[in-house]
């Protein structure tokens, strides 16, 4: 909590009393906890980004419990701990900017039992995922091309997983010591399902753009990790990678459930050979 700050005047924020479900700063500015566990602080700006909605958060669950994106979920929290180091001072703050269901937060605070969590959407469904996901994480509804309501320096890694980054709000919420860990997509990422089930492709360079964007915000590449596999995918589970991006915008499940099962075999009852891949990029000031 002590993290937080007041999305308006960025002061400060804690409970109005110690067993209010609201939070408030000095200045007057009051924001309730959802009865799901978490708390919107928008500032009553707007980027005009469109938000993830209950169903696609309920598809990205499911795919994030598979086995390639759990080997990916692994390769996170190995970075992050890596990132996070030894040590037994003050419990270090990870702050997830564009945590989704929160499965990559909770793989971080499993792997390093002494830190805490933080995990911001602009996703109200996310959040009510993440605010339950792990005991030692809180969530947040904000918008991450606003003023991130966090402390300067209050953390020790802030992770950016297949989200909008603002290099800059992380630059100020981390610490001296602080690192970025930021994970994209390479350009061959479910690459056999783009043109079959009409997704959005990787743009190439997409590495190198990073790192670029990172260095004019002041960061620089410590170390990238690549994970990289290919697994047999179901009709349903081909369904689901679609149905839990933007793709899932403009796209009709029906059309989509068609598609997939043409992929996937006579019938729709096989399989499809599909490429996970990821780089993982942890960088510091």
């Amino acid at each position: 909590m002590e993290a937080l700050r007041c999305p308006v005047c960025a002061g400060a924020v804690s409970r109005v009393e110690p067993l209010s479900g609201t939070l408030g700063c000095s200045s007057g500015h009051r924001f309730d906890i959802a009865r799901q566990g978490y708390v919107s602080l928008l500032d009553g700006g707007s980027s005009g980004l469109s938000s993830d909605s209950a169903d696609m958060v309920a598809a990205r669950r499911r795919v994030l419990d598979t086995e390639p994106y759990a080997a990916i979920r692994g390769a996170v929290a190995d970075a992050v701990a890596g990132a996070v180091g030894g040590g037994s001072g003050p419990a270090p703050l990870i702050v997830d900017a564009g945590c989704g269901t929160g499965h990559y937060l909770a793989s971080c605070l499993t792997r390093i039992p002494r830190a805490r969590g933080i995990g911001m959407d602009l996703s109200k469904y996310a959040a009510r995922s993440a605010a339950r996901i792990h005991p030692r994480a809180g969530a947040v509804v904000a918008d991450l091309w606003r003023p991130w309501p966090v402390a300067d320096g209050a953390a020790a890694v802030v992770l950016a997983v297949f989200a909008p980054r603002g290099f800059g709000q992380a630059r100020r919420v981390l610490g001296a010591d602080g690192r970025i860990v930021v994970v994209t997509p390479r350009p061959d990422h479910l690459g056999e399902l783009i043109d079959p089930m009409g997704m959005v492709g990787i743009a190439p360079g997409k590495h190198a753009r990073l790192v670029a964007e990172l260095g004019d915000a002041g960061f620089a590449a410590v170390s990238t990790t690549t994970v990289q596999r290919r697994d047999e995918w179901t009709v349903d589970e081909v369904v689901d990678a679609i149905a839990m991006g933007p793709s899932a915008f403009h796209s009709d499940p029906a059309r989509l459930r068609e598609r997939a099962a043409a992929l996937c075999g006579p019938g729709g009852g096989g399989t499809v050979s599909v490429t996970t891949a990821v780089d993982i990029t942890t960088a510091g000031s």
